[in-house]
């Protein structure tokens, strides 16, 4: 017991590359998010909802890449009591605190999912005839109104509650070896039975599962409708060769890869690490490999938009660099003359 107390790191998947992930995508993510929000300050042009959203979204990736640093998440799934266990690793925190930071890891998930969403009805409704501010307004509130339900529910269904309830006899052997630590328990199986007590919390935790999925296609949906909605206007509302137009189709394509981005590194691993399990299949080895996924979905975002976004990359370079750059862009453009660049262009 004595070295369990003098413990003051716990590595609960047995290897530091997993922390060091963690680490290096939470740093990465802090230096580009806040280049963002600096750069996003600096640009009169934007509007003030196109302002709120990116910086709403910044701060919340922010806010996603610190819980990433202070949790160094592990997962251990237990077969015989069909349970998913989100673990913190690192530094040792009090329980309370770490079950608060796994939460917050957990809400961010579904935001990053939400994100793109978010946006592409942002640049829907500036397209449409009848485009509002109320409606603006309220589609920037929408990342935090889906945090906000998602931690309510994540309290009462992943969280280990009052009561006694069954754990994972290999959880409890390595609590004894690393010491306590805070946990999230998720429920992967689709049977319920309402005489046995700790099945209460396995019903919460199903509904909490079924929230994060249907948010998750809700954010799909949108995305796929609004790509074409956006794609109709554009025909209506910009002639061939309109610059606006040409500026709006590379918008489009730039929302179109910050939507693959928390494809790729948050719904696929969630399928992978929460939803196969529900069908019986689980991977420990392939479940940590894809959860190193999530915890770069933050850094990578603002690097995209940095990189594609011409607006900001004027306020991060010096004027020297950024003319040369342009100039470069011009006579590579004007030598492969039918070649398409979307790399740099306005955002209005």
């Amino acid at each position: 017991m004595e070295t369990i107390s003098q413990r003051a790191y716990q590595s609960f998947n047995g290897s530091f590359f997993d922390d060091i992930n963690s680490y290096a995508s939470g740093l990465i993510s802090l230096v580009f998010n806040v280049l963002l929000i600096y750069s996003t300050s600096k640009i009169k042009t934007y509007t003030k909802s196109v302002r709120f959203s990116m910086y709403s979204m910044s701060i919340l990736r922010l806010a996603f890449s610190i819980t990433i640093i202070l949790t160094c998440p592990a997962i251990i799934y237990s077969k015989s009591i069909k349970s998913l266990y989100i673990i913190k690793n690192g530094l040792i925190l009090p329980p309370i605190v770490g079950n608060a930071l796994l939460s917050l890891f957990v809400a961010f998930i579904v935001m990053s999912c939400n994100g793109p969403a978010v946006q592409y009805l942002q640049v829907a409704n500036l397209l449409s005839s009848s485009s509002r501010k109320e409606i603006s307004k309220t589609i920037s509130i929408m990342p935090i109104a889906v945090v906000v339900t998602s931690l309510i529910l994540i309290f009462f269904g992943y969280i280990p509650p009052f009561y006694e309830i069954h754990i994972s006899s290999y959880l409890l052997e390595k609590l004894a070896e690393q010491g306590n630590t805070a946990f999230l328990i998720i429920t992967v199986q689709l049977t319920f039975d309402p005489s046995n007590q700790s099945n209460t919390f396995q019903l919460l935790s199903q509904i909490c599962t079924l929230f994060i999925l249907i948010i998750m296609f809700i954010s799909i949906t949108i995305v796929i409708v609004c790509y074409f909605y956006i794609q109709k206007q554009m025909k209506i509302r910009f002639s061939v060769s309109s610059v606006s137009k040409k500026s709006q189709e590379q918008l489009n394509m730039a929302l179109l890869l910050q939507f693959i981005l928390p494809f790729v590194t948050i719904h696929i691993p969630f399928y992978i690490i929460v939803i196969l399990p529900f069908f019986g299949i689980a991977g420990r080895i392939l479940a940590d490999q894809v959860l190193y996924l999530f915890c770069w979905c933050p850094a990578i975002n603002p690097i995209l938009i940095i990189i594609m976004v011409k607006n900001i990359q004027d306020q991060l370079l010096p004027r020297k660099l950024s003319r040369k750059l342009i100039s470069t862009s011009k006579k590579v453009s004007q030598a492969q003359s039918k070649s398409r660049s979307v790399r740099i262009f306005h955002l209005e």
